[in-house]
């Protein structure tokens, strides 16, 4: 059993849902990036999902889609970024999911891709813009692939997704892309119950969350919470006080633990 899946079991056993935090890879620099990434697990981040720069994020909003033209201006890409994926793996012990769209893999070749992502200690994938349907081709490497829903998701989209058996599905929450945002409370909920009564898989909730407050909404119904925006924003406040900086993603995170105790029902 991968990590990633002990990590989503421990916390379904907890009734309190895991919480995933999304950073970019190697921004603001790479030893920032490195020290930020601990200070998360310092402050209580279960799984990391790590970012690779992309010239065409199709997925991610204005403050994501930032990170990666400042990463592709940079030169950073999927070598770099499984490069970085080993100094993580070596300085922390949060299991890791790598967050890149198709093309980099494509571009690699899937077989040298997954060789060096499984030595770099990447247990886990999202490509946010391979549907469904073709995620077989990522099958077979022995790499956790994690399917995506949305709201506007199909029932048949939704048992694809549930025939997957994946260490999770990751439930986007809005019908666009990343950001933070106020999120429509009771359309969310009844969208994780619609996708729960197809599937036992694990569900994460992610894009738009924005804080506490909605892990502490949510917590009932996610068996996970992905945050990445609410971070970007935090490194892009204080990437010019990088002494400041991981400390405050310390905190950030401290109080999104927080929000995810003393549940009243069940997940």
């Amino acid at each position: 059993m991968s990590s990633i899946r002990k990590q989503m079991l421990h916390y379904q056993q907890e009734q309190k849902p895991a919480l995933i935090a999304f950073i970019m890879g190697l921004l603001p620099n790479e030893d920032l990036c490195l020290d930020c990434i601990k200070a998360l697990e310092q402050g209580g981040c279960d799984i990391l999902e790590l970012g690779v720069p992309f010239t065409d994020p199709l997925a991610d909003g204005e403050m994501i889609e930032r990170f990666h033209h400042r990463g592709t201006k940079q030169g950073l890409n999927l070598k770099r970024g499984l490069e970085f994926a080993q100094r993580v793996k070596n300085s922390c012990n949060m299991p890791l999911i790598l967050f890149t769209y198709y093309n980099p893999l494509y571009r690699m070749g899937l077989d040298k891709f997954m060789q060096e992502a499984r030595a770099a200690g990447i247990e886990g994938l999202i490509v946010p813009d391979l549907p469904l349907d073709e995620m077989y081709v990522l099958k077979g490497y022995g790499m956790e692939i994690i399917p995506m829903l949305a709201p506007s998701s199909t029932d048949e989209r939704v048992q694809m997704a549930a025939q997957q058996q994946a260490a999770f599905i990751y439930c986007v929450s809005v019908r666009g892309v990343t950001g933070m945002r106020n999120l429509p409370e009771q359309e969310i909920k009844d969208y994780l119950q619609r996708v729960r009564t197809d599937t036992r898989t694990p569900l994460a909730l992610g894009f738009g969350i924005s804080g506490p407050q909605q892990v502490e909404t949510f917590r009932d119904y996610a068996n996970a919470v992905v945050v990445g925006s609410y971070l970007a924003r935090i490194i892009e406040e204080y990437e010019a006080l990088p002494w400041l900086l991981p400390g405050q993603m310390e905190k950030a995170f401290l109080e999104l633990s927080k929000a995810r105790e003393d549940q009243h029902g069940s997940i």
